[in-house]
């Protein structure tokens, strides 16, 4: 059976080194799709270059945690506008703070940007998975179904949670994403992935190579519809200007240099179909 994979890198509109990875990740022949943030310092070039690569999906990277919101201040951001860590986010959504006209108004603000510019997206994830909250999930689910849009579903196979054992964080995190995944694909507007795997998910820092992605495959039965998530980041000035002062965010950084490296080296995929969320539709 030959295996379907969506091979979405995130992150697309985040500065323009971060660009540039994912668009040389492209031309390798190891992407398939690309979700575009649109608040933040790279967006305008990703916009600009992205019509150059007329056959990478692009979907919308919806972002509630780190720039500015394009819908104005409001119980998701502090009064200038800027959206707070995801913590914070997180335990406003969890005590019933979140409210879903301001999910809603964000969503489609963001959402405009892309189509003003003549971008059609193909599916909607989030920035740090925060659409899995279900008080975020809950908002969006409304517009997804009447824009057709497909989502992601973080939905970790049983041994991405054992594969990060000395990262007790982790596996709290893969454990919450396996419980929430339930509900995310009853409340699923379209066809969507069945499985996600990414390096992140593994105890290995780096670097990698065709044998590392084989094994998050191995993860997942081939008859499944699987998302690769991947973070190619060349570590430029731009970047480390934005995330170089914070050492918690290094080891993350690394991880993304090493996936750029790995991705960019030669084939990766090969005998597996690369697809888009668009594609699921008509499958």
């Amino acid at each position: 059976m030959e295996r379907v994979l969506i091979v979405n890198a995130d992150d697309l509109g985040l500065c323009p080194s971060v660009n540039q990875a994912i668009f040389e990740v492209f031309e390798a022949g190891n992407l398939s799709s690309a979700t575009l943030m649109v608040n933040m310092p790279g967006t305008k070039d990703a916009l600009d270059r992205v019509g150059a690569y007329p056959a990478l999906g692009v979907g919308l990277h919806f972002c509630l945690t780190e720039g500015t919101s394009l819908s104005g201040p409001s119980g998701l951001t502090g009064p200038d506008g800027s959206f707070r860590p995801r913590p914070e986010l997180a335990k406003a959504a969890v005590k019933g703070r979140v409210q879903a006209p301001d999910v809603v108004r964000e969503l489609v603000a963001q959402l405009a940007v892309l189509e003003e510019a003549g971008i059609s997206p193909t599916h909607v994830d989030s920035h740090q998975h925060v659409h899995m909250l279900p008080a975020i999930l809950e908002a969006m689910v409304p517009v997804l179904r009447e824009r057709d849009l497909p989502m992601r579903i973080v939905a970790p196979p049983r041994a991405a949670l054992w594969s990060s054992w000395s990262r007790p964080r982790k596996v709290a995190k893969q454990a919450l994403n396996a419980y929430l995944a339930d509900r995310a694909f009853a409340r699923a507007p379209t066809p969507t992935n069945q499985a996600l795997v990414s390096i992140h998910d593994l105890d290995d820092p780096g670097p990698y190579d065709k044998a590392t992605y084989s094994k998050l495959l191995s993860w997942v039965p081939p008859e499944r519809v699987t998302e690769v998530m991947v973070h190619p980041y060349r570590l430029g000035p731009d970047l480390l200007e934005m995330y170089g002062g914070d050492p918690g965010k290094r080891p993350f950084l690394e991880r993304c240099r090493h996936e750029y490296e790995a991705l960019t080296a030669g084939p990766i995929f090969g005998g597996a179909s690369l697809i888009t969320f668009r594609d699921l539709q008509s499958r």
